[in-house]
């Protein structure tokens, strides 16, 4: 039976790292485990709540290094031939999680499997407005079972001494596991879905629409440009709906084909408000045109300043 150690980021995670920390406890695994917590200076009482647990290594971070650098802390000092990240705001579903990851990962050429992030229904219907719009697309992805995508949640170490580490020089919060993915398959490596899940608590936060744009969808779009410009078109991977078509459309304003660009956006913003009201229904509804164009807007300024920069830092 094969080691594993685990690896949890924890950065403000007070209110969901308990719960992830007890599931991995939990686990009905016969072989070694070591749960290794790396806080990047928390400011709430992530700390102290992580401390009760005699079971786990704490590592305390002495300044925010941002998420693939602490990632790449946690590789490092691993003791383990699998390793295997856990946010610390997801919880393992089944006891038996790591059981089924690891009969998966034993195939020959396969280097890390997936486990699907579901969004817990009770828990949606406790989020906020704004939170919802954030999560609407993971919400969705939860309630499709026949989509087993999700995010690499075991991996052979081997795999980090013949790729490297997360690219912590070009990626500090948001990114890295993209690059990461598409370097481990250029080695010949699989990628394998498992049909065990993790539950994202991730909406608890309950962010303001400010903290989801500026925040959140800025970084994200600005690693998305890094890596479209590392890795091409493939890294995208909406081929109809991404920056650079989002980018021709908002950009057709401008142009003789204003009218046709004009009549896209129209349609939508229609497409989106229907596919909102199938999860929530709230009079704020009626500034969903405004926060998706700034939101488009957003996400294709911060996407070309990643692609020209070739670097994600905000």
């Amino acid at each position: 039976m094969k080691n594993v150690s685990f690896i949890i980021p924890s950065y403000n995670t007070g209110q969901t790292i308990g719960k992830s920390i007890q599931s991995i406890l939990n686990q009905k695994y016969k072989g070694k485990i070591e749960i290794v917590v790396i806080d990047d200076c928390s400011t709430d009482n992530s700390v102290n709540l992580i401390k009760k647990f005699k079971k786990i290594r704490l590592v305390q971070n002495k300044t925010n290094l941002g998420l693939a650098k602490t990632l790449n802390k946690g590789i490092k000092s691993s003791k383990y031939e699998l390793i295997s990240i856990v946010w610390g705001d997801c919880v393992l579903r089944t006891n038996n999680w790591l059981n089924h990851l690891v009969s998966i990962i034993d195939e020959k050429e396969v280097g890390v499997v997936t486990s699907k992030l579901v969004i817990p229904t009770n828990l949606w219907n406790k989020y906020g407005f704004w939170d919802k719009l954030s999560l609407l697309k993971d919400m969705k992805s939860s309630k499709d079972k026949k989509n087993r995508d999700g995010r690499f949640a075991l991996f052979k170490k081997e795999i980090f001494n013949k790729v490297g580490l997360y690219d912590s020089k070009t990626f500090r919060i948001a990114g890295e596991d993209t690059d990461l993915k598409w370097r481990i398959i250029k080695k010949g490596y699989k990628i394998k879905h498992s049909n065990e899940d993790l539950l994202h608590l991730h909406g608890m936060h309950k962010f303001s629409l400010e903290h989801q744009l500026l925040k959140k969808a800025l970084p994200i779009a600005e690693a998305i440009g890094v890596n479209y410009r590392k890795h091409g078109h493939k890294s995208l991977g909406n081929k109809y709906w991404n920056p650079i078509t989002s980018t021709l459309l908002y950009g057709s304003l401008f142009t003789p084909l204003r009218l046709i660009g004009a009549i896209g956006i129209i349609i939508l913003l229609i497409s989106y408000i229907l596919n909102v009201l199938k999860y929530e229904k709230d009079i704020r509804i009626l500034l969903l045109p405004f926060s998706k164009i700034t939101k488009d807007i957003i996400t294709i300024i911060g996407f070309w300043k990643g692609f020209f920069t070739k670097k994600q830092s905000l």
